[in-house]
């Protein structure tokens, strides 16, 4: 069966080269001449700062008050807002960008989330050495979800030049356990190549941006139009940009590095209760979470940490512990997608947005019956 997958990932992969070759040979070009036409950028009401937020959003059902929400809380921190559109908008959501922001840029969904934000930082290179701090955030996540500032305030009190909300694969990837001594090894930590910071939302300070390779990389990044090689070239590349400059320090306000250390302060009973709750959309990983799902009670506490730990290693973590990260963490981020891998995922991830504040709670909740793809496996009232 491993044979007939990796044949099968090989046919693919020949199939879709010359689409690959076209891209990193012409994406750029594409969308720098030719999608350039359609380009629209706007004036908002707001002056530029010294903090800027670039809000990349794709707004499939119209613009909502979550939207909104979220710029409103960046200019209450003293941000500015640069939005960037991968949709085109209607007169009146423009009109309420325009309120809530310095520029708005309207453009083709060419290079998606990596293109978008080339596009604002290319905007802003002229004046990007001099702000105090870049700040990256996408709406494929609601954000803030509780009305805490942790997340803002670590980024202001750190000292640390790039800043993620969560690290991905870091652990090593192990084969699948097919007993439980499996779970009594380790699994190490590392900041390989596939090592990345979300790129959902992160954080830029003045050192990297005044270093003229960080504009570099954004005019030399290859876009493409397809998705998996547009994220893994921006997302996995700008993480690998910094990790590669020694002078760049680095961390993330969910820190997996030390999770292992974390997972030990709690009681085997949480341990149990945080395996049990998180949330899996691999079929393979959901196989090895329902064959032990009935043992987690007798496992050890270390047992416990390292299934725990196995899960991370094998989806990430924003995904499979999410409870646990808004529950224990005051995590102020929710995947939307998480809504729509199946109806298991999609029902317990609703009942962690019914415990959040009543008017967030709502907003989600509008954003939901308004997106087919967000309430598919739902009831709603």
């Amino acid at each position: 069966m491993k044979i007939f997958r990796e044949i099968l990932r090989i046919i693919k992969q020949l199939i879709l080269l010359p689409k690959s070759i076209i891209n990193f040979l012409f994406g750029n070009f594409y969308n720098d001449i030719f999608l350039s036409r359609y380009k629209t950028e706007h004036y908002g009401l707001l002056n530029l700062k010294q903090k800027v937020l670039i809000f990349l959003i794709f707004p499939e059902s119209g613009l909502s008050k979550s939207h909104l929400r979220t710029l409103k809380y960046f200019i209450k921190k003293n941000y500015s807002p640069l939005v960037v559109s991968n949709k085109p908008l209607s007169k009146e959501d423009r009109e309420n960008i325009l309120k809530n922001c310095w520029t708005l840029i309207e453009r083709k969904n060419f290079g998606y989330d990596g293109g978008g934000h080339r596009e604002a930082i290319l905007l802003l290179s002229k004046r990007i050495s001099t702000l105090k701090n870049l700040f990256l955030l996408n709406d494929s996540v609601w954000f803030p979800i509780n009305k805490d500032d942790s997340y803002i305030d670590f980024i202001s009190n750190s000292n640390l030049d790039f800043i993620g909300a969560t690290s991905h694969y870091g652990f090593e990837r192990l084969k699948l356990p097919s007993n439980r001594k499996d779970f009594t090894r380790n699994i190490n930590f590392s900041f390989n190549k596939n090592f990345h910071y979300g790129s959902y939302a992160l954080s830029f300070s003045n050192k990297i941006l005044r270093d003229e390779n960080f504009l570099k990389f954004w005019k030399n990044l290859r876009l493409s139009g397809t998705k998996n090689i547009a994220v893994r070239r921006w997302e996995i590349g700008i993480t690998q940009f910094v990790l590669k400059n020694k002078n760049f320090s680095h961390g993330s306000f969910v820190n997996s590095e030390k999770l292992i250390y974390s997972l030990k302060m709690f009681s085997k009973e949480k341990l149990i209760e945080i395996s049990k709750k998180s949330i899996i959309e691999n079929d393979s990983l959901k196989k090895i979470k329902s064959k032990f799902y009935f043992e987690l009670n007798d496992f050890s506490k270390d047992e416990l940490i390292n299934f725990i730990i196995f899960l991370v290693s094998r989806q990430i973590i924003v995904f499979s512990l999410i409870s646990f990260l808004i529950e224990e963490l005051k995590f102020p981020f929710l995947k939307k997608i998480l809504l729509k891998f199946d109806k298991d995922c999609s029902e317990k991830t609703y009942k962690i947005i019914k415990n959040l504040d009543g008017d967030i709670f709502k907003e989600i909740c509008a954003d939901i019956k308004n997106d087919e793809s967000l309430n598919r496996y739902l009831k709603l009232n």
